[in-house]
């Protein structure tokens, strides 16, 4: 699969949560599939875009998931507020964008069964509306993640704050849905949902 290599959309990976539905374990490094859940999602994105695309952002039981991060190409930021919600780890890794950036892919750590191909489409849409809507995915009525917003969103994301997250921001006149496959809404929250992973994952 041919890497889309587009410096100027930023893929940003949250995965600074504290997995409090999942119980006493952080879901991120329990086993799937012969790898750890959040190295699922990584190689998914490693399969379609640069290393230097990627912001991890990284809060609780930060070195123990950094080090399940094998690329060391990839950019790793550590959210000190993580425990006051997705919106600290959202504006954080806005605040760390380059100038050159026209657009943020912003993707849940906890979505392993996402496809490549959806990655590719979703850009693609974003890219083709000139990198000014916000881009959903779709599956049958479910909208999804990862969703791509353009510049004109981060003023607004670099002041989210608590348990807020991206979509809360999103104007309905600015958005485009694309049809996606089961993967951008299927996320793992508790134990039941990753044994049901293990039966909706593509051999």
């Amino acid at each position: 699969m041919k890497k889309i290599n587009n410096i100027f959309i930023k893929k940003i990976l949250l995965a600074a949560g504290c997995s409090k539905r999942y119980g006493d374990k952080n879901k991120l490094t329990e086993n799937f599939k012969g790898k750890r859940l959040i190295q699922h999602i990584i190689h998914t994105l490693l399969k379609v875009f640069d290393p230097c695309e990627l912001l991890v952002i990284l809060g609780h039981d930060s070195k123990v998931i950094k080090n399940l991060i094998e690329n060391k190409d990839i950019r790793i930021v550590n959210n000190k507020k993580y425990k006051n919600g997705i919106g600290t780890s959202i504006s954080l890794g806005i605040q760390h964008l380059d100038t050159t950036v026209q657009g943020v892919m912003i993707i849940p750590a906890d979505m392993p069964l996402i496809a490549a191909e959806d990655l590719i489409k979703l850009e693609n849409e974003f890219i083709a509306h000139k990198c000014k809507k916000v881009v959903l995915p779709k599956y049958k009525y479910t909208i999804g993640n990862p969703v791509i917003l353009p510049k004109s969103y981060f003023a607004t994301l670099k002041n989210l704050k608590e348990d807020f997250g991206a979509r809360s921001q999103i104007k309905n006149i600015d958005i485009v849905k694309v049809d996606c496959d089961i993967g951008t809404v299927f996320d793992i929250d508790t134990s039941k949902e990753l044994a049901k992973a293990n039966t909706l994952a593509k051999v």
